[in-house]
């Protein structure tokens, strides 16, 4: 069965920081900042973290940290 969950090392993400209510903030391989939140076992593409599953919420410019 081939998964749609990879790693951050297979995506070339860093984790940043936890944002709180299970979001984390990420940057990609570019630098460009993104915000993934916790979805244990969701059917889309997603990454690693832990014990569970991220999915992507959105990107934004460092300057909006």
């Amino acid at each position: 069965m081939k998964t749609n969950k990879f790693t951050f090392k297979q995506e070339g993400y860093k984790y940043i920081r936890s944002l709180g209510n299970g979001q984390h903030l990420l940057a990609d391989d570019t630098g460009k900042k993104e915000i993934w939140f916790n979805n244990k076992n969701h059917a889309s593409y997603g990454l690693i973290f832990k014990n569970t599953h991220l999915e992507f919420a959105s990107s934004f410019g460092a300057e909006n940290l």
